[in-house]
């Protein structure tokens, strides 16, 4: 005997209840999606308001007076003072020289006037020095044009005129050479094409038969190089006073500072503190 199975179809009501329950499933499902999504967004959001980064504690700068002497020679006294006698020594050295360019100055600024009485003179239009050249009038373009007119070369001046110093026997060109080669020329106008040279009284051959070679080409050449020869032996001496009054004294008067009185409060405002305060009159008391 054959059994037949037989299958029994679903009806309609059970199909309903069937779908309801996998559309619940479904919704529930994707509300849990969501709602975990939420969260997440909140734990990351959170972290948003949190500093992630290591924290960083602020160093306090610390700030130290800073000296000229290096910090080696400040160590004893003892090392403080030779540092001061060394650039007392030198300094004395540089003084010398600055001080005597005063006096040396002074004397060619004087004979620049007792030239602009002197000697013939053509007259005329004038060159146009500056101011900052320091001389006692304007010099005569005609005066200039005769200097330079002057058919010796530097060599022949050099080798017929006298030679008063070491330099213009070892080949220089120097001032009374070149002022015996003009004798006939203006003096002040001598001297201006000379110091348009050179800012002393000596000056290398090969170089001033260059310049007058410019200036012979170029008549604004002269003008020009004599004011920037000016400037340039003005600026040197400036140089030279500030080597000696900022750098030098300071770092002397600091020396000694560190070398006899290291106690003395008013040693990290130097020099000012020397007369504002304390002052220099209670150094005695620190003394050593």
């Amino acid at each position: 005997t054959q059994q037949i199975k037989q299958y029994s179809y679903p009806t309609n009501q059970a199909v309903q209840d069937f779908t309801q329950g996998c559309c619940h499933i479904n919704h529930t499902t994707t509300m849990s999606r969501l709602l975990l999504f939420c969260c997440c967004l909140l734990v990351a959001g959170g972290n948003a308001f949190v500093n992630t980064r290591p924290n960083l504690q602020v160093k306090k700068s610390t700030t130290k007076s800073l000296n000229v002497i290096p910090e080696a020679f400040t160590d004893t006294p003892e090392t403080a003072r030779s540092y001061f006698y060394i650039w007392f020594v030198g300094g004395q050295g540089g003084a010398t020289v600055a001080l005597g360019q005063f006096p040396r100055q002074f004397s060619k600024f004087k004979s620049l006037f007792e030239m602009s009485e002197e000697g013939p003179t053509a007259a005329g239009e004038t060159v146009g020095l500056s101011p900052l050249c320091l001389y006692p009038r304007d010099i005569s373009k005609a005066d200039v044009d005769q200097v330079l007119s002057n058919k010796l070369s530097v060599e022949q001046m050099v080798a017929k005129g006298p030679k008063p110093n070491y330099m213009s026997e070892k080949g220089y060109l120097c001032f009374d050479s070149f002022a015996d080669a003009n004798k006939k020329c203006n003096p002040l106008t001598i001297r201006a094409v000379f110091d348009a040279m050179s800012t002393g009284d000596n000056v290398d051959p090969s170089i001033a038969q260059r310049k007058l070679d410019e200036f012979r080409s170029d008549p604004s050449a002269f003008k020009n190089s004599l004011q920037k020869q000016k400037l340039a032996g003005f600026s040197s001496i400036a140089f030279l006073l500030f080597l000696l009054g900022p750098i030098v004294a300071e770092t002397c008067i600091e020396a000694a500072s560190f070398g006899w009185f290291p106690e003395w409060p008013g040693g990290a405002n130097l020099p000012w503190s020397l007369l504002i305060g304390p002052g220099f009159w209670t150094i005695p008391e620190y003394w050593i």
